[in-house]
């Protein structure tokens, strides 16, 4: 694909990323306002998504974005309400969309219609939309304004009076006078916190009061009431407020007698209690820069951060007359520059909800499909990932979801028959170890068939009758290309690909994918993928000359000063007795004649029962938060996870979990005196 598309596909995968997050505003009790103010992001994202597929050339895409637009079109017009199933609806529709263009920019043929699986349901909705017989009651003209101001309503403007007033919410009208320098931000802020009390239907132009300089505006709203003190308002700016349509004198017949209106007409919608979303009206302004940009400001902050390094360095050896002074100034320079690195770092960076958002409607759909209740949780939803490993990690997380449900859980009757819960569950966890970000899926169903693995990878010829494989051997059996141990396809899976797939994908990510399982318990599976730079912060201390840093996350306790201690020694920590072991054995370098200082390290172990172990070390220097990179070198050094350039040359980040490994097989070679 022509490389000159990139600014394009980077923002149609903003624009999908806009949609999940507006859509999930739609699953919860929303006040009017904000649930209008989604449907028109919809509306506008999907417009703009059919436009940029029309200039690429992807006429079947375009019409499929055309189709959705029109649904969001009915929606804000009044003619279609939210309901639970209409969003699950929409939320499928997003998703086709999102896997077509993903399936383009990987250059595959275009499918006739991207939104077969929901066809159906789309006609329903469009057949419930239709006007009834007599077409749909235009209430506008009970609002209080001149005729010309009436015919500068559009049909959308009209369309939402009626619905409106429809549903009991009183029409309001704000007329302001604006300076001519300053009108359209005035405007613009004005409008905004006019739109946060209700629904900002339109803004007319209005005659300039005599006396008065500037432009002239009606801010048209649909409110309970409006607070004028919580608008920004200046001097001489507000020349009236009046209610211009009072849904009282909607006549009953209308309300109670027009079928085609009811059916058209959205629910009202109870101001309380309400989830607080935040205000989908005000527009951020995203600017498109080339990665190669940022990293080479990153560099060139690497760079500046090392001159302070030095300029420090200096200040501390020659101190001068200014004292402490110049030394202070040096670290306040230090945080900002950390600060802007972190910045730069975020702008990489997405929640990992999004990940998940994307899961949540494919699983409601799946569990329809094959009658299976699913009851789906998940953890980490805060964490944040590269921008660049979403897209790439979607697919593969669909396919393990929907393996899960195909294979792992059992239909509600033998699940009854076992025991369980009718519904099944899925558990997906995300967390952060160190550059490591590790998601685990977690179901409670039947588990592996790990004789049924062995059994056709016999038939494949990838085992050998009489060899008793191990169950981690029949695992990994199972992420062996072609190979499944279904005998026919089904809808979902069992054609002979795709975890072999998702292994080469993760693995080209640099990430390692492994299974586990427990029959008629359940099964895990775990991926870990490196973040190609973190900010983690660090206990820094110094061994063998060299400067490590240690995650905090996993530091519990620091102690220095005491008695000189040796590798294999027994240190007393909070009433436990620890063993010892220094980091130079750990990391294979020569031993000290002893240390005064150790670092306390620990696991959480998968029993709940945590592993610690006293790390020795030469000294301690303090903490701080550190760049973290991926560095090609360390690719298969032990116990190290990345590296953080510094003025002395690099600091080694240390993995805890791989040190404390490396800690254990020391201590049992001292024991078995190797």
């Amino acid at each position: 694909m022509d490389h000159s598309f990139d600014d394009v596909w980077a923002e149609c995968e903003d624009l999908f990323q806009q949609a999940h997050e507006t859509l999930a505003t739609l699953k919860e009790p929303q006040s009017s306002h904000v649930v209008q103010a989604a449907i028109n992001a919809l509306f506008r994202t999907t417009h703009t998504l059919k436009g940029m597929a029309g200039m690429l050339g992807f006429h079947s895409f375009s019409r499929a974005a055309h189709r959705m637009e029109d649904i969001f079109d009915l929606m804000r017009k009044g003619r279609l309400r939210s309901t639970d199933s209409l969003v699950e609806t929409l939320e499928s529709g997003v998703l086709a969309l999102e896997a077509g263009m993903a399936d383009l920019r990987r250059g595959r043929p275009e499918p006739e219609d991207y939104l077969y699986a929901i066809r159906r349901e789309l006609g329903e909705l469009e057949a419930l939309a239709r006007p009834a017989q007599g077409g749909v009651q235009d209430l506008t003209s009970m609002l209080d304004l001149p005729a010309d101001a009436l015919k500068a309503l559009s049909e959308y403007e009209r369309t939402r009076v009626t619905a409106l007033l429809m549903s009991s919410l009183p029409i309001h009208g704000v007329a302001i006078c604006l300076d001519f320098a300053t009108f359209d931000e005035r405007l613009k802020a004005l409008s905004e916190a006019l739109g946060a009390q209700g629904e900002l239907i339109s803004t007319l132009p209005w005659d300039v009061p005599e006396g008065l300089d500037g432009l002239a505006f009606l801010l048209v709203v649909a409110c309970s009431t409006v607070d004028l003190g919580a608008l920004p308002l200046l001097g001489g700016e507000l020349i009236s407020t009046a209610l211009l349509a009072n849904p009282d004198r909607v006549p009953s017949a209308l309300k109670e007698g027009d079928s085609g209106q009811s059916a058209e007409a959205p629910a009202p919608v109870e101001e309380a209690p309400v989830v607080q979303a935040p205000p989908l009206a005000q527009e951020v302004e995203i600017l498109r820069l080339p990665a190669l940009r940022v990293e080479a400001l990153e560099a060139r902050l690497m760079a500046v951060g090392q001159l302070r390094d030095k300029a420090s360095q200096l200040l501390r050896r020659n101190p001068g007359p200014l004292g402490e002074h110049p030394i202070a100034l040096m670290t306040q320079m230090e945080e900002g520059l950390l600060e802007v690195q972190k910045s730069l770092l975020q702008m990489r960076m997405v929640k990992i909800e999004s990940l998940f958002s994307r899961i949540e409607p494919m699983v409601k759909s799946l569990s329809r499909d094959t009658g299976k209740p699913v009851k789906l949780t998940f953890n980490g939803g805060e964490l944040e990932l590269e921008r660049s490993l979403l897209g790439k990690l979607s697919e593969p997380f669909l396919h393990l979801v929907r393996n899960a449900i195909d294979h792992g859980l059992e239909p509600p009757s033998e699940r009854l028959a076992l025991g369980k819960s009718e519904s099944g569950s899925i558990r997906i966890t995300a967390s952060q170890r160190g550059r490591n970000l590790r998601f685990d899926i977690r179901d409670d169903g039947r588990g592996f068939n790990l004789e049924r693995i062995e059994s056709r990878g016999i038939e494949l010829g990838l085992l050998k009758r009489g060899q008793s494989p191990t169950p981690e051997r029949l695992h990994r059996l199972a992420l062996e290309p072609g190979f499944s141990t279904k005998d026919r396809a089904s809808q979902l899976s069992g054609r002979g690909v795709g975890m072999d797939v998702v292994r080469a994908e993760v693995e080209a990510l640099g990430g390692e994918l492994h299974l586990s399982s427990e029959a008629r318990r359940g099964s895990l599976i775990r991926l870990s993928i490196p973040l190609s730079r973190a900010v983690v912060s660090c206990l820094k201390v110094r061994c063998a000359g060299q400067v490590f840093g240690i995650p905090l996350g996993s530091v519990i306790r620091v102690q220095a000063g005491r008695p000189l201690r040796h590798g294999g020694d027994q240190v007393d920590v909070f009433g436990l007795s620890l063993p010892l072991e220094s980091l130079q054995a750990c990391l294979g370098l020569p031993e000290p004649d002893g240390q005064r200082s150790y670092v306390v390290l620990g696991q959480q172990g998968a029993a709940s029962r945590s592993v610690s172990v006293a790390l020795g070390v030469d000294e301690i220097l303090g903490r701080g938060e550190l760049l973290l990179r991926s560095l090609p070198e360390l690719a298969h050094a032990a116990g190290i996870m990345g590296g953080s350039a510094q003025e002395e040359g690099v600091l080694w980040v240390l993995d805890p979990e791989a040190v404390l490994g490396l800690a254990m097989d020391s201590l049992m070679r001292r024991v078995a005196r190797v």
